[in-house]
């Protein structure tokens, strides 16, 4: 992903000529894609840059790759912030722009209540703790793709809510509802479901996992509503993940009987929905080749469990 990034940020400016005047700094930036992590909020510039010279907005692109420029890279491990009032936040005000991009699934985003963020963020810490005693392969690989937090909560007046949501222009980044996950077992859970959608984000950096239309509509193993065949995909392949990282805790004595039990009765319901996906995916998909490795793999692992 930093690799694409670097190329098309050169392509962008070869483009662009004397009407985006290269900034101090640029060159040094693209060779520091090489040499580990960046920001979300740098992916995110880069598609506002993008999409403020697709609108001939050339002073808020010069401005967006000023700011790319500066980019610094981020310290090892997850970053876990509160998201912060768009009124007076750019990186709030980026996350809603962002994040919000489904105009049939509207999100709307609002700072989290201190004390609410703050019990969110200590589950979070015992989640990513657990995974480093009992399953350090899968921490690591969740903080190769996993930047940063970003703990929001919904309008109590929002007809739709979220558990956590990622978005490929805010590649590294994970919104987290704050609040909504009542025990570190159920945030590891949903850092294996969100990363996951990130690893699928990276894998479809160079084309799509699917050739069907964006508006056909099937039956969603994870939602109540019909969903593009697209995101029936990503559910189906999470849940997978999900899977594999409870079953790994069960299978190598990170629980105690509580625990062990809420975990055998999750198993059963993501055994549930993988297959239910995989019909829906076997039935209606077009892939390509990389959609249909990724698949593969997770089909090949459901089956072995």
């Amino acid at each position: 992903m930093r690799a694409r990034l670097g190329d098309s940020l050169r392509y962008v400016v070869e483009r662009a000529g004397d009407a985006l005047p290269v900034q101090a700094g640029f060159d040094a930036f693209v060779q520091r894609l090489g040499a580990g992590p960046i920001h979300a909020q740098t992916f995110g510039a880069y598609y506002e840059l993008v999409l403020a010279i697709d609108d001939d907005e050339l002073e808020v692109a010069a401005d967006l790759l000023a700011e790319i420029a500066r980019g610094s890279p981020r310290a090892p491990g997850i970053e876990i912030r509160a998201l912060g009032d768009p009124s007076d936040c750019p990186f709030a005000r980026r996350y809603h722009r962002l994040v919000d991009t489904d105009p049939n699934l509207p999100i709307e985003l609002e700072a989290p209540p201190r004390d609410v963020a703050a019990v969110t963020r200590e589950r979070v810490e015992q989640a990513l703790a657990l995974l480093a005693r009992a399953h350090p392969a899968l921490l690591g690989e969740l903080e190769a793709l996993l930047g940063e937090i970003v703990l929001a909560t919904a309008p109590t007046t929002a007809g739709e809510t979220f558990d956590g949501v990622s978005s490929f222009m805010l590649w590294g980044g994970l919104v987290l509802h704050a609040g909504s996950h009542e025990s570190p077992l159920e945030m590891l859970e949903a850092l294996a479901h969100e990363g996951g959608h990130s690893l699928l984000f990276g894998f479809s950096a160079d084309g799509p996992l699917l050739e069907n239309d964006d508006e056909e509509r099937f039956p969603s193993p994870l939602r109540r509503d019909p969903r593009p065949l697209d995101g029936i995909y990503h559910a189906t392949f999470v849940t997978a993940r999900m899977h594999h990282a409870l079953r790994h805790l069960r299978d190598v004595g990170a629980l105690d009987p509580a625990q062990r039990d809420w975990v055998t009765t999750r198993l059963e319901t993501h055994q549930k929905h993988f297959a239910d996906g995989l019909s829906v995916v076997d039935r209606h998909a077009r892939l390509t080749g990389v959609g249909e490795a990724a698949m593969r793999g997770a089909r090949a692992y459901m089956a072995a469990a």
